[in-house]
């Protein structure tokens, strides 16, 4: 029994950061084409911005911080994983 639960904790331990990167690469993925639809306007960098610079900029910050949720609320599994995986590594250890 013990062999079979350490078989799927270490399958459980490989396949998430798999996982996690898949889940990255799509999200990566999607940013790179909603910028192609934007015109992109020719600037020259400043050692000081406009204001109108500076507020677009802070907007696009909080837009994009807005639009993903946090790792928790996304993935929660992992972290029921990670609970399970530690319990059971406790369980085999003790």
């Amino acid at each position: 029994m013990r062999k079979v639960l350490l078989t799927a904790a270490a399958l459980l331990l490989c396949a998430a950061p798999v996982r996690a990167q898949q889940a990255l690469a799509t999200t990566t993925d999607a940013a790179p084409a909603a910028q192609a639809d934007q015109p992109k306007a020719e600037r020259t960098p400043s050692l000081y911005p406009t204001s109108d610079e500076v507020r677009r900029q802070v907007s696009k910050a909080e837009a994009a911080r807005h639009d993903t949720a946090p790792l928790g609320s996304r993935d929660w599994w992992y972290l029921v994983a990670a609970i399970a995986v530690g319990v059971i590594i406790a369980a085999v250890l003790l």
